[in-house]
């Protein structure tokens, strides 16, 4: 009995982050950014990570977009829900322990680098494109920006690796990015540590299988979830950090789990129990009804449970 009431308790538990989470009416997760659950209908994993793609007329090894202009007229919450009512499989399936390829990539440098190369240390991955006007820029961003607070030591504790998924970028754009958000981090988080790559379809299509992170590609534009990957020393995959800004706290975490190889779940495969899409808003919105249910029906039978076992000690009396 006493199994039971832990159980039950631990419902109930379970329900009060969600609570705690939602105590607004909406709550913004970031527009556009990974908005479906984390095992996506029609994604079984294996597939080709990219879809869509548009590639007629293009040289996608060398094609320079430095002289283009960025995508400006870019709804990328728009172009989510588009691809969900297409039935597109568009998301991040957690591959929570795999191991990230040998695949080749090319760094602001000019230099040929490989993912487990790279992860000598703890590692933050950011599936971004660079001429990405909005989500992937805020992720960056966010992440500039807190770096210097993490309580990381930069290239000995952790790295970050921005990894385009856009064949059609080149080291340019990634040197470009590199100077922006170097910038914005500042001294604290010196640049070496932050790597901007660029690849081939072959090596991107790998390394998005690999973390079970599916875009579409929807004429210039994408459609992708927006998050950041945590990588444990040697290249496996150990935690997934959801939306486009995070605390410092939350990266220090990510790169302490991934120094001791320890994977986890996402905070948002609980949340997905707790908030409903609401495409009008294009936001998630606290679901009082279901968290509030489930609370109440946890507490019934925690009560319950406790009322059959004041009973057995009261007979054995």
């Amino acid at each position: 009995m006493r199994y039971l009431i832990a159980t039950l308790g631990l419902v109930v538990l379970l329900a009060a982050p969600c609570g705690a989470t939602g105590g607004t009416d909406g709550m913004d997760m970031g527009a556009g950014t990974a908005q479906s659950a984390p095992e996506q209908d029609g994604h079984d994993g294996g597939g080709p990570a990219m879809n869509g793609q548009d590639t007629g007329g293009h040289d996608m090894g060398g094609h320079d977009m430095g002289d283009q202009p960025m995508d400006t007229d870019h709804d990328h919450a728009k172009m989510m829900e588009e691809a969900e009512q297409a039935d597109l499989p568009v998301g991040i399936e957690e591959h929570l322990g795999a191991q990230l390829p040998d695949a080749v990539f090319t760094d602001s440098e000019g230099n040929e680098v490989t993912l487990p190369e790279l992860a000598d240390v703890p590692v933050l991955l950011l599936p971004i494109y660079y001429r990405c006007p909005d989500v992937c820029s805020l992720l960056q961003g966010s992440v500039a920006s807190i770096l210097p607070e993490v309580k990381l030591a930069p290239g000995k504790e952790l790295k970050v690796v921005s990894l385009s998924f856009d064949a059609r970028e080149t080291p340019k754009d990634a040197a470009r990015a590199k100077r922006n958000y170097a910038a914005i981090a500042g001294d604290a988080f010196p640049a070496e540590y932050w790597t901007f790559l660029t690849g081939d379809q072959a090596s991107i299509d790998a390394v998005l299988k690999a973390v079970g992170y599916t875009v579409q590609k929807q004429g210039g534009l994408w459609a992708h979830p927006v998050a950041a990957i945590a990588v444990a020393p040697g290249g496996k995959v150990v935690r997934y950090l959801y939306g486009t800004s995070f605390l410092p706290f939350d990266i220090t975490m990510a790169g302490t789990e991934a120094a001791r190889g320890q994977t986890g779940m996402s905070v948002k495969r609980l949340l997905s129990f707790c908030y409903n899409y609401d495409p009008q808003g294009r936001r998630y919105v606290f679901d009082i009804l279901r968290v509030s249910g489930f609370t109440i029906v946890g507490f019934v039978a925690i009560f319950l449970a406790w009322l059959l076992l004041g009973g057995k000690k009261k007979k054995r009396r």
